[in-house]
């Protein structure tokens, strides 16, 4: 048999064909080809089988691909993580419920539907926007505050720094944490992706203006107060944004003046703290004397004082005398503690001793006028009977009888041991009594003390505001 197919490249198709060059002839009796049938009848069951388990695996496979798309839209919300379900992009859910909680949350698989995750708290760390960049020899700040020269500037965007309120710089290094409050309205408006950087704009827009409010100074001493400012502030922004975020703390790790003055900053600040120091100790003893000049009610006594002394420079003396009075009146107050009290309690048993010594003379004296009058001369012989009996009575008085003429005798006389003993303590207490009366007469403090002159007359403390500096 040979080859009689047309030649491809030959031409047009209406060319004449070459006559057949071989014939098929099929020859033989019909039950040859039943037979033939009958051969090929496994053959044939053979592919169908394969062909109906290819389909089969084919249905398995297309299952299998359904199950996985559908399981897919299972996804892990982890502890510390929040976020949404969207369908076809929009929100799904109910209103107050479409926030996620932690664990295994079924939905429709993307891109029918879809999670959008983010973390609960967010932690900003703003280590080189606000600070300097540090050369590789210089490992700490002081180091490179050491080596740091005046004559070189900072670089715009390669060195970090803040502008204060006296046109100074600072440097900053700062943490903040914002918390997730609201994840649909965060996810509504910012790609979950940029939430990190969008609160890093928002934390750097407020350093720069609450540092814009302070001066050096100001911002280098504050403690807490700084950053209370600027999560304030970035709070209002966020809030603006309607994002749903709290910042919760925002804590300034590192602040320092321009490296090459931070070290004079250092010893004005040093010198600064002791001057506050210094001044916080005065403050304790200025606030422990007067407490001990006239106890805790001194700063109502020195209000009032002032108004005294504001009186009567004025030349208002009625009013004067009314606000010493009224002084006079509060000291004696049981309230009234430390030397104030002493003075007052001396002053007042010293009153009492006056009363019953002086006193009891007085009305003795008062009871003997009317005798007096009608016959001086016996009530005078009487008294003086009185006080012979009085002085000689006295455990004190020895009473020596003497026979007449002996004045060319010398007599020595010894004292009873006794009355001696009686002598002596009977000097004791008059002592006793006289540094009383006289400790009773000290001051305890002195109004106007602001005013003593040394080189002429000063304005003294007289009920008359006649007398002193600038009055005649």
């Amino acid at each position: 048999m040979s080859d009689s197919t047309p030649n491809p490249s030959s031409g047009p198709s209406d060319a004449p064909r070459r006559a057949a060059s071989a014939r098929l002839n099929v020859s033989g009796a019909v039950p040859a080809v039943s037979e033939m049938r009958r051969a090929m009848d496994p053959a044939n069951e053979s592919l169908q089988q394969a062909l109906r388990l290819s389909y089969r695996l084919l249905q398995g496979a297309m299952l299998a691909l359904v199950a996985v798309f559908l399981l897919s839209g299972f996804q892990q919300v982890q502890e510390g993580e929040t976020g949404v379900r969207t369908l076809f992009g929009a929100v799904g859910g109910e209103p107050g419920t479409q926030a996620l909680e932690p664990g295994l949350q079924p939905y429709w698989p993307y891109p029918v539907g879809e999670l959008h995750l983010v973390p609960l708290r967010v932690g900003i760390d703003l280590r080189s926007e606000f600070f300097p960049r540090l050369s590789s020899e210089a490992i700490t700040l002081e180091e490179a505050s050491a080596t740091a020269d005046v004559s070189q500037a900072l670089r715009p965007g390669v060195d970090g720094f803040v502008v204060t309120a006296d046109g100074d710089v600072a440097h900053l290094r700062l943490h903040a944490e914002c918390t997730v409050v609201d994840p649909v309205a965060l996810l509504e408006r910012i790609d979950p992706r940029k939430v990190a950087n969008i609160f890093s704009v928002v934390l750097e827009r407020a350093t720069v203006l609450a540092a814009s409010e302070l001066t050096l100074s100001q911002l280098l001493e504050s403690r807490d107060e700084f950053g209370a400012t600027i999560r304030d502030s970035a709070q209002q922004s966020l809030d603006r944004l309607q994002l749903g975020v709290q910042v919760s703390a925002v804590t300034v790790s590192d602040r320092s003046a321009p490296l090459a003055v931070r070290n004079q900053i250092s010893g004005v600040q040093a010198r600064r703290e002791n001057a506050r120091v210094s001044v916080e100790r005065a403050r304790q003893e200025a606030n422990s004397t007067l407490v001990g000049a006239a106890g805790p009610p001194y700063a109502e006594l020195l209000k009032m004082i002032s108004q005294y002394e504001a009186l009567l420079t004025a030349g208002q003396t009625a009013e004067a005398e009314g606000q010493l009075r009224a002084i006079g009146a509060r000291l004696e107050q049981p309230d009234i503690g430390g030397e104030a009290a002493r003075i007052m309690a001396r002053a007042r048993a010293y009153s009492g001793a006056i009363e019953s010594t002086l006193g009891k003379e007085v009305r003795r004296l008062q009871s003997l006028a009317p005798a007096f009058r009608e016959n001086p001369r016996q009530l005078v012989r009487q008294l003086w009977l009185q006080t012979i009996r009085e002085v000689i009575s006295d455990k004190q008085v020895e009473i020596f009888s003497m026979p007449a003429n002996l004045s060319r005798m010398d007599i020595t006389v010894e004292s009873s041991p006794d009355v001696v003993q009686i002598r002596r303590d009977a000097e004791l207490a008059r002592k006793k009594r006289e540094a009383e009366m006289l400790g009773a007469g000290d001051p305890a403090f002195q109004l106007g003390s602001r005013e003593i002159v040394i080189d002429r007359e000063g304005r003294r403390l007289d009920k008359t505001g006649t007398k002193g500096a600038g009055r005649e």
